[in-house]
């Protein structure tokens, strides 16, 4: 997937948090069968299906710049925060988010923040 696009004078950048294996896709879409899933396993690998049988989810912010704006919208999922349930977000701890935020040249102002809030 492209990580930035433009829609007439608007510039749309994708900012990656994280892309990987989430959870066994028969227990994300429980009413799949596994022959159904073996049918369409070899469109699905590797963008949607990992080799490990997870679902490959992204979490993603997006930098919208206009020629007036600049508009971040954030997943949220963030460092330091408390998902025992989920081990790869639980006190995490990189620079992920913050190193690919630095890729669109994000200017020092911002101004417009939206937080879609991830509840898990």
């Amino acid at each position: 997937m492209r990580t930035s696009f433009t829609v007439n004078d608007m510039t749309i950048h994708r900012i990656v948090e994280q892309e990987a294996g989430f959870t066994p896709i028969l227990e994300f879409l429980p009413s799949l069968s596994r022959d159904l899933l073996d049918e369409n396993r070899s469109w699905m690998e590797p963008a949607a299906l990992d080799s490990a049988g997870m679902a490959v989810l992204c979490f993603q912010s997006y930098v919208v710049k206009t020629p007036h704006h600049t508009i971040l919208v954030d997943a949220c999922i963030g460092n330091d925060k408390s998902f025992p349930h989920r081990p790869a977000w639980h006190r995490k701890s990189d620079s992920n988010w913050m190193q690919a935020l630095k890729r669109p040249a994000l200017p020092s102002t911002t101004s417009t923040l939206s937080c879609a809030r991830i509840c898990t």
